[in-house]
């Protein structure tokens, strides 16, 4: 009967050594990595590190979201980049360089996102190899522009945000296509700037800082036609120093002109709203059908070489024409006035004045129409949405923007003159940062994610040396207990 005892307080005595040595182990061990161990997994899985496109094809997904670059990413000729609807992407102030074929399909309520991590050299640069079909379609990028040094990217329904570069937008060369994109500016900021190529820009919205010297649209060199656009609040909405169609589009609250035409001949300027600007046109054009109203000045500065006929140039606050070159006579018929009264109509023409303008050219109004001219027949009212929140942000309610008379006083006017046009300074960035605060410490890990690898190993080492303790504890007591 002892004998059976004492084997009975050993095996108990095995039974608990054994259940304090490896089960409270093991359950810490695993509850220390539940807690703790799977963050680190997470924070690696949640993070997906890109330097280039492996095996010349890739395709990303929100699964591996966010995807960080490490470097600028080059899409090599004949290399193919895929982004998923929903995908977010980090660039980290670094650039995604396409001479391949980057097709980045968003959707309607899946957009794709691209944002600068605040490092102002983050960009997108189609190169003059990129793939025809290149193609960005609901994109969000929050402070990324765009250059376009050839092929024909077509860049669709998405929403810019300014950025610290010249242009949101800029057009070196190629054949792009801008369509249906929300684009908004900051500070003295151009939306899109086309230096050359050929590029149809059609259905957007441009809004930008207004009193800043920004444009919506600064052509120095394409012929392409600018249709159905809303173009607000900028400095000048259209400047064009090139022969091309402005058509369909709405140009208000812009504050000095709402198209600058720049001298050149061949601009043909129709069916617009043009409402709400110091200037509604200055300079020669084609100028038929338009709705040209609640302009300080309608017309600015035309000459013997415009053509001007078959406008509503009614309800602007100064003049409806004012001339500035000496001697030049203007031909302005077949236009509604507001009035039928040729003399009240003749007051609002600022040509040759014995007495005060003894050096001007003389307007021809006669005959105008009686009753409104077959153009756009309101102002619509322009609704800019804000930027969709970030991943991490809150969404915010679209803003309506309401027309300003031109006459505001906040906005001291200044008379235009060809100066007014400066060339805007080109933003091509030299220097690229050498690293990232997201970029990989060591491994494809960062450092947040080794300093946690860290802590979990020591915490484990802890854990043992503490069952290791109670466990000899437990032997000593045994043999105090049972002395041989």
């Amino acid at each position: 009967m002892p004998s059976t005892v004492i084997d009975l307080t050993v095996h108990t005595d095995h039974c608990v050594v054994s259940y304090l040595n490896k089960s409270p182990c093991l359950l810490i061990i695993l509850l220390l990595m539940s807690v703790t161990g799977l963050h680190l997994f997470s924070a690696v899985s949640a993070n997906t590190y890109v330097s280039n496109i492996p095996n010349g094809y890739a395709t990303w997904t929100p699964d591996n979201n966010p995807y960080e670059l490490t470097t600028n990413l080059v899409i090599n000729n004949g290399e193919t980049l895929n982004i998923q609807p929903g995908v977010v992407v980090h660039l980290n102030g670094y650039q995604i360089q396409v001479h391949g074929r980057l097709n980045a399909q968003g959707a309607n309520n899946n957009k794709i996102s691209f944002l600068n991590n605040g490092l102002s050299n983050s960009q997108i640069i189609f190169k003059a190899s990129s793939d025809q079909t290149c193609t960005i379609n609901y994109g969000v990028f929050y402070s990324v522009p765009i250059t376009i040094e050839g092929g024909a990217p077509k860049i669709t329904n998405s929403y810019f945000t300014g950025t610290t570069s010249a242009a949101v937008i800029t057009i070196n060369a190629g054949a792009a296509s801008i369509t249906d994109n929300i684009i908004t500016t900051q500070n003295p900021q151009t939306a899109i700037h086309i230096n050359t190529g050929y590029v149809t820009i059609t259905q957007n919205i441009l809004s930008g800082a207004r009193g800043q010297q920004g444009y919506g649209i600064y052509n120095t060199g394409s012929t392409a036609p600018i249709t159905g656009n809303t173009i607000t609040n900028f400095y000048t909405g259209i400047y064009t120093n090139k022969p091309g169609t402005i058509k369909q589009n709405t140009i208000i609250n812009n504050v000095n002109d709402g198209i600058v035409t720049a001298g050149v001949l061949d601009v043909t300027v129709s069916n617009n709203v043009i409402a709400y600007n110091k200037c509604g046109i200055s300079r020669d054009a084609n100028i038929q059908n338009n709705l040209i109203t609640h302009n300080t000045y309608g017309l600015w500065g035309q000459t013997s070489s415009s053509t001007i006929r078959y406008n509503n140039i009614i309800d602007n606050t100064d003049e409806s024409i004012h001339l500035t070159e000496t001697g030049v006579n203007v031909i302005a018929i077949d236009n509604w006035w507001g009035t039928t009264d040729e003399s009240t109509i003749r007051q609002t023409i600022s040509d040759y004045d014995p007495d005060l303008r003894p050096f001007l050219g003389t307007v021809t109004f006669t005959p105008f129409l009686t009753s409104f001219a077959d153009t756009p027949r309101a102002i619509p009212e322009v609704v800019v949405p804000t930027p969709p929140p970030t991943p991490s942000s809150t969404p915010s309610p679209s803003a309506t923007v309401t027309p300003t008379p031109s006459s505001n006083p906040t906005y001291p006017w200044v008379y235009p003159t060809d100066s007014f046009y400066p060339e805007p300074t080109l933003f091509y960035p030299t220097m690229l940062p050498t690293e990232s605060p997201n970029e990989p410490g060591f491994g494809g890990f960062s450092e947040s994610d080794i300093i946690t690898a860290v802590v979990i190993v020591i915490a484990i080492g802890v854990v043992v040396t503490i069952v290791f303790i109670v466990s000899r504890g437990q032997t000593n007591m045994r043999q105090f207990n049972n002395p041989p």
